[in-house]
């Protein structure tokens, strides 16, 4: 080839093109090969390539460049790492040949053919880490995390040592994104992810598998105790103040421990130390549980339920109850409170204690709801006649963006319902941890004339100026005050001012949990006006409570457990 044309396609050519000596100073570079470092080619000429390489990437070049030296080998191709002039990292895939002198054949150089990836490998490690990493907090998925746990399980058969899972929730989580709106849930994530990762061990893995659960693979653990210890400087790391939206958020975690055994697999390991996280939320908050036998045993009865109470809702196997709520003076029902009983093909007659809590675990318990409200509504549409209200008790997980509300208005224009016959029932407890959003269903509610009683009252830390703000028309008070009426204390002055206050707003003043003549005129006494509990009867199938019969015009259609979901 003409040597000036050889020069002008070396100049020209897109793609990278230099000379090196045999000890690897550049002898001529090309202006594109020039452009991937950042530099003009009189910059570069007569540099060592040892100046622009990444450090992470030079002793393999070393190794590679004396294999061809050697003439060990006819050429070879990488891809590598430059630093260019302003600081940034350029990946490229290189090919490099040996020329030999012509006239001294112990003289040789080299030719480099360098074409810039960059953007081929940053697309690249971007689809990687969509694939094994988490977008909002950066941590391993749960992909990422079951390669590392299976790896470590296959490790540790081999050592001393075992492997731990620690599984964490964030108590109260829901709260945060209800109120203060998704992007402070998210921040509290993000931070969540820090401080898990600031605790740990160089060398353990912190993953996020969704919401608000993270995993922390632990290896090289000696015992049990050794990863309690571990989980405990997490969550207490974890409980340092932090102001999100302009409040200020004490986190805390729910926590579950598993250490493999000879056996375990990875998929088990998770779902081992999930069980026992699930074990700690139920408990309480703040809490760390250690996944034993006994938990796998809780675990299955709770999946067996989870299965039949999915059967049960649509094979029709729930059924309402009616307890009745008196006037205190007169003793006649003002009004039924609706109980959801299970009629078990194996197990009997369920009482809600019984199954209630697996179906709030499970979402279970917002179609069970749906059930009674219809139930209750058809209850009075067949008595039409009978001047009382319906109490239904509703579930924190049925509120929120206008879902009960909703519920309760398909109900009644379903059944054809005045809609002041009805009363919802939310606890105490769970009232105080409403949000704005749970509050907008509760105001569109009272909005439909349907009152809204506060259950269980007195058994929180609420006070009625806090309830007076809320959409409350009626208070129950707890059954332990009725078990304390009569000891001319705290007892008796406690239940004496609660009933005046709620008399004085115009609020149904009820008790609950009467059992006794005495305990029903002292509730009386002290100013309630309805009472509720055994002594006045127990809860009854409708058939058993002797009511008129409905009047021969009245026909209502009685959804299904699937037809009311």
């Amino acid at each position: 080839m003409d040597g000036g044309l050889f020069k002008a396609t070396f100049h020209d050519s897109p793609i990278g093109i230099a000379i090196l000596d045999e000890v690897g100073h550049y002898v001529e570079v090309n202006r594109a090969f020039a452009r991937i470092l950042g530099r003009e080619p009189e910059e570069v000429v007569s540099s060592n390539f040892v100046e622009f390489t990444h450090p992470s990437d030079l002793p393999r070049d070393i190794e590679l460049l004396s294999q061809l030296a050697r003439d060990d080998v006819p050429y070879y191709q990488t891809q590598k790492r430059y630093l260019t002039k302003g600081g940034d990292t350029k990946w490229v895939r290189m090919t490099v040949t040996r020329i030999d002198d012509a006239v001294r054949s112990e003289t040789h150089h080299f030719i480099a053919q360098v074409e810039d990836i960059t953007e081929v490998v940053r697309a690249r490690e971007q689809l990687e880490r969509r694939a094994f990493y988490d977008g909002l907090t950066g941590l391993a998925n749960r992909t990422l995390l079951m390669e590392r746990l299976t790896q470590a399980l296959a490790n540790h058969r081999k050592r001393q040592t075992t492997v731990a899972l620690l599984f964490f929730d964030i108590d109260d989580f829901k709260q945060v994104n209800d109120s203060l709106g998704h992007a402070a849930g998210d921040r509290l994530l993000v931070i969540t992810a820090q401080r898990i990762q600031s605790a740990v061990r160089r060398g353990d893995t912190v993953a996020r598998l969704g919401g608000d659960e993270f995993v922390v693979l632990l290896e090289d653990v000696r015992s049990a105790d050794d990863a309690e210890s571990l989980a405990s400087i997490i969550t207490r790391t974890m409980q340092a103040p932090v102001t999100i939206a302009n409040h200020e958020i004490v986190p805390t975690m729910s926590a579950g421990l598993a250490v493999a055994d000879g056996d375990t697999d990875a998929e088990e390991l998770i779902q081992d130390a999930d069980t026992a996280m699930y074990a700690a939320k139920r408990a309480g908050h703040a809490l760390l549980k250690i996944y034993d036998s006994a938990l796998r045993e809780a675990a299955v009865t709770k999946m067996e339920v989870e299965e039949d109470l999915r059967k049960a809702l649509r094979q029709g196997e729930l059924a309402v109850h009616y307890q009745p709520v008196v006037d205190l003076e007169t003793r006649n029902p003002i009004g039924y409170e609706a109980l959801v009983r299970w009629s078990h093909p194996r197990r009997g007659v369920l009482l809600p204690e019984e199954f209630l809590a697996i179906a709030e675990q499970t979402q279970l318990v917002v179609p069970i709801g749906s059930l009674v409200i219809h139930e209750a509504c058809a209850f009075i549409a067949r008595h039409p006649d009978i001047d009382a209200q319906i109490f239904v008790n509703v579930s924190p997980s049925q509120l929120g963006e206008n879902a009960l509300a909703r519920t309760l208005e398909a109900a009644l224009d379903q059944h054809g319902v005045d809609p002041s016959r009805l009363a919802i029932e939310v606890t105490e407890s769970a009232f105080l941890k409403t949000t704005p959003v749970v509050e907008a269903d509760l105001k569109r509610i009272a909005g439909l004339e349907i009152d809204v009683v506060i259950d269980d009252f007195g058994t929180g830390r609420g006070s009625l100026s806090t309830l007076l703000e809320k959409s409350v028309s009626g208070i129950k008070l707890a059954e332990r005050f009725a078990r304390r009426f009569g000891d001319r204390g705290v007892g008796d002055k406690v239940s004496r001012g609660i009933a005046l206050m709620v008399r004085d707003v115009g609020f149904l003043a009820m008790v609950k949990g009467i059992e006794t003549e005495e305990q029903a005129e002292l509730a009386h006494s002290h100013g309630w006006v309805a009472g509720q509990g055994y002594l006045f009867g127990h809860p009854l199938a409708e058939e058993a409570l002797g009511l008129p019969p409905p009047p021969a015009e009245t026909s209502t259609r009685v959804p299904s457990g699937s037809q009311a979901l």
